[in-house]
């Protein structure tokens, strides 16, 4: 900034250099907790903090990992807004008490097919963006192993890919609750079991959920249960990794957004939310070069590669039942119990 000239008053020295700083009004602090990708979260953050001079700095937790924070900081919020993670943990959050009401008037320019949700959910909550659920292929490593590449849910219990598969731990991860939320959507709910008890012999690990795009891009197991942007990044990158949209139906998941009940900087944490949700913030760089995952602002422009909303399967998801507290919880300790440590 240019020092005021010792010839030019005081008065107008004053409005010169209130005038050249932007968005005087957001001045201050932001904590977010992030379920993006790290380099998502830093991204992110660097841009708003530049937009708005805004000291903004996140910490960055797998979801179950984060809705524990936040349960666990209820009468002492540590952060103002949780950014990312799938819908249903910010429903059970909602539920729960843990979340600020706030409507952003941003929530108008959501894509026409999901104003039903932010209609019925957006008193507490919103969300960014959309993710297709599927199947990662290491191919190098199929071929090795002499086996076709599965496009159905149904395909992964082939013991041939005997511990050659790999699911997020359901007990720490939205992906993997999504998972298993779309089978008892697609199936019920006792078939839904059956199958996971099935695919859990051919499971290797359940483990956190950046680790299962990790491990298939190097290889070490051939077959990952995900959101197919991820495959995609690491594909990008020189992995001989491919997508699968199974065959099934296209399950989604929608990127939750929510400000946290006692948040310290609230007005801070409105700013952020209104501007992810806006056309400006839907088009940073990380989106565009994840061509799986789908802004929700109508308005974001796509880039060409993005999959189109037209050529999808959709099956409609029970975001209320698979949103409450209560249900999750038992969803997950009925897997805990027949499942994982059934064995």
């Amino acid at each position: 900034m240019k020092k005021c000239s010792p010839l030019i008053s005081k008065a107008i020295c004053f409005t010169s250099l209130f005038l050249s700083l932007p968005y005087l009004h957001a001045k201050g602090n932001l904590t977010l907790y992030c379920t993006l990708q790290n380099s998502a979260c830093e991204e992110m953050v660097k841009r708003f903090s530049d937009k708005y001079q805004i000291n903004t700095k996140f910490v960055r937790s797998s979801t179950g990992v984060t809705l524990g924070k936040i349960k666990a900081e209820k009468d002492n919020p540590q952060a103002d807004v949780w950014y990312g993670g799938t819908l249903e943990p910010h429903l059970q959050a909602r539920t729960l008490g843990l979340l600020e009401a706030y409507r952003s008037p941003k929530q108008a320019e959501i894509r026409p097919q999901f104003q039903h949700i932010i209609e019925k959910y957006g008193d507490y909550t919103s969300f960014g963006y959309m993710l297709i659920l599927g199947l990662g292929i290491n191919t190098e490593k199929l071929h090795k192993l002499g086996i076709e590449e599965p496009k159905c849910w149904q395909d992964l219990l082939d013991p041939r890919l005997k511990d050659e598969v790999q699911l997020p731990d359901p007990q720490s991860s939205g992906t993997a609750y999504s998972f298993i939320a779309t089978l008892i959507q697609l199936w019920g709910e006792e078939n839904a079991f059956q199958f996971l008890k099935k695919l859990d012999k051919n499971i290797s690990q359940y483990v956190k959920t950046g680790l299962v795009t990790q491990n298939l891009s190097r290889g070490d197991t051939a077959v990952s249960i995900g959101f197919l942007h991820t495959f995609e990044q690491e594909k990008a990158k020189g992995a001989p990794i491919k997508t699968i949209p199974v065959c099934e139906g296209d399950s989604y998941a929608l990127g939750g957004l929510s400000i946290i009940k006692g948040a310290r900087n609230l007005d801070n944490a409105k700013l952020f939310v209104d501007w992810v949700l806006s056309k400006e913030g839907q088009e940073v760089n990380w989106i565009q070069q994840a061509p799986y995952q789908i802004p929700a602002n109508k308005h974001a422009e796509l880039p060409a590669n993005t999959i189109l909303l037209s050529t999808l399967n959709l099956f409609d998801l029970d975001f209320e039942r698979f949103g409450s507290s209560q249900e999750a919880k038992r969803i997950i300790e009925r897997w805990l119990k027949e499942v994982r440590l059934s064995q």
